[in-house]
């Protein structure tokens, strides 16, 4: 009888214990998938909804949206959760009647928070190009961050729109030249240099304060996610993983924004203070939040 009583004492506090861990491992991992996001690459393409469903899935706290101007400040008004940080899409610097002093204006008032995504090679410019840098000069004055575009974009297709495209104006060294003009810009590289991603570590490593996103490498094809497994290696390697962001690139698709941060975390080799770093810490030091 006595032994009886002894099991079912014992038997009693094995299955309190086992309720304990595994309620101690619901809510650890509860609170892994509640750990907030930045999202450096995001783009107003389409209605904002299943985006913003997205951004609450995965507790996306803060995203640079860029885009058409327009569409960009319609997103913004339908951003009851205070998300959007405001940027905007450019392949070249006159775009949609843009100038220099409207552009000035809209910094001013807030209206461009980002100057970015912009997207050079599909202009058939660097944006060392003579026609950028009064623009560049207004960021580095007002302290607004620049997104450019690095690696490839899109095929040149005679007789279209991209037809000026070339894939080595997608070089991050070709950006070297507004690192050192303007000492106190703020710049990151998207996509992380997808196939020139060696020269994104070299432009980090030479100049700490200049930062990438991760983009299109994370959800793109087979040949893009090994892009992005080896820079983050290389970046692991180098010491560099302070300056590499994460950013989904969306697009029209919302659902990319999951699909990317799962593959993030599928990376083995990166600990979880890498990834905790890369979604979200680098950005909050990089866009000055903690300020």
């Amino acid at each position: 009888m006595k032994v009886r009583y002894v099991l079912v004492i014992i038997f009693s506090i094995a299955v309190i214990t086992l309720t304990n861990t595994y309620t101690h491992s619901s809510q650890k991992a509860k609170e892994q998938e509640l750990l907030p996001v930045i999202d450096m690459h995001a783009h107003a393409f389409g209605p904002s909804k299943e985006t913003y469903e997205q951004f609450g899935k995965c507790n996306v706290v803060k995203a640079v949206v860029s885009g058409p101007l327009e569409r960009v400040e319609l997103w913004k008004s339908n951003d009851q959760d205070n998300r959007i940080i405001r940027g905007i899409l450019r392949h070249a610097p006159d775009e949609g009647g843009m100038n220099v002093n409207r552009f000035e204006s809209l910094v001013k008032d807030g209206t461009i928070e980002v100057y970015g995504e912009i997207v050079t090679p599909l202009s058939g410019t660097t944006i060392s190009d003579r026609e950028w840098q009064p623009y560049l000069k207004i960021c580095e004055q007002y302290d607004i961050p620049v997104a450019i575009h690095t690696g490839g974009a899109l095929p040149a297709v005679d007789g279209t729109w991209t037809s000026k495209s070339r894939l080595h104006l997608g070089d991050p060294y070709l950006i070297e030249d507004v690192v050192v003009k303007y000492p106190k810009l703020r710049i990151y590289m998207c996509h992380s240099g997808q196939e020139y991603h060696e020269h994104v570590l070299m432009l980090m490593s030479y100049y700490p304060r200049v930062y990438s996103d991760l983009g299109y490498v994370l959800w793109g094809d087979p040949l893009r996610k090994r892009y992005a497994r080896e820079f983050l290696a290389k970046a692991k390697e180098a010491g560099c993983l302070k300056q590499v962001m994460f950013g989904s690139d969306q697009m029209n698709r919302p659902h990319r924004i999951e699909m990317s941060i799962e593959y993030l975390n599928s990376l083995d080799f990166l600990t979880e203070k890498d990834k905790r770093d890369i979604l979200y810490n680098n950005a909050v030091r990089f866009l000055r939040l903690e300020e």
